[in-house]
């Protein structure tokens, strides 16, 4: 199943509900697990990447991410390059045993400058979209939105370590499967604890034969256009796991406690 065919599918679904993010990309308070209210102050950071192509390439990102999280992304630039993520998972309430999954996309700056925001998908891509069509260097960053639980997280910078690889066909199977499973379980009609059950059972769940990847992950990956290559590196680093390709990294937290083993199983 292609990650476009998937994208109608779970449109089809509701992804918001399944997934339990927010939607609109409206500012104030979502259902992403907002804290706080929306900050009306319009900062006026800009940035600049290093080419067109570059640009493009980050609407495309956002824009899947839009599909799957139609509601906010987190911009760190850190001197010469810019960090862009997107929230596809995360756990709702302290019970609920569902990993973050995070997806990052990391471009290269024109001018080094530093800030850290969370703004709307949907005003940054129609701002990125406004400065290509009148050929602007500089994208101006959308007003910031509140805190979001997965915002609040940022994932470790060293320390990790190489676990054996994992193939994209695996990846692509196992979001298909996945996403098979939510329609057959889900109905027309569903409370939020149920919900939340399905959700953490399904996405929370590890793919087969790897012992350490999350189900979430695997339709992180397929959905967010990461499976352009054979296979994807895989590291660790205490509860972390995180996936790697060419086209950007799929970042997962999993609860307090999880511990990996050796590489005996994947």
């Amino acid at each position: 199943m292609s990650s476009l065919v998937r994208a109608v599918l779970l449109e089809r679904l509701s992804a918001p509900s399944m997934l339990s993010i927010g939607s609109g990309g409206i500012v104030g308070v979502s259902r992403e697990g907002s804290m706080g209210c929306s900050l009306e102050v319009d900062m006026s950071h800009t940035f600049s990447l290093e080419s067109d192509p570059a640009r493009l390439d980050a609407i495309q990102f956002l824009q899947r991410a839009a599909r799957v999280n139609d509601g906010s992304a987190r911009l760190i630039a850190d001197g010469t390059y810019l960090q862009v993520y997107v929230g596809v998972l995360f756990p709702r309430g302290l019970l609920d045993r569902t990993p973050t999954v995070l997806g990052l996309r990391v471009f290269r700056l024109a001018e080094s400058i530093e800030f850290d925001v969370v703004v709307p998908i949907e005003s940054l891509v129609h701002r990125l979209s406004v400065a290509a069509e009148q050929g602007e260097s500089a994208n101006r960053v959308p007003a910031e939105v509140a805190s979001l639980q997965w915002a609040a997280i940022t994932p470790p910078q060293d320390g990790w370590r190489r676990r054996l690889g994992v193939s994209s066909d695996a990846l692509r199977a196992a979001a298909a499967s996945g996403v098979a499973k939510v329609a057959e379980t889900v109905p027309d009609a569903i409370g939020e604890s149920v919900l939340q059950k399905v959700r953490a059972e399904v996405w929370g769940s590890m793919i087969p034969d790897h012992k350490r990847i999350p189900a979430g992950a695997a339709f992180a990956a397929d959905a967010l256009g990461f499976l352009t290559e054979n296979s994807l590196q895989v590291h660790t680093l205490e509860n972390w796991v995180r996936l790697s390709s060419k086209a950007g990294y799929v970042l997962v937290k999993f609860p307090g406690g999880q511990t990996f083993g050796d590489d005996d199983e994947g």
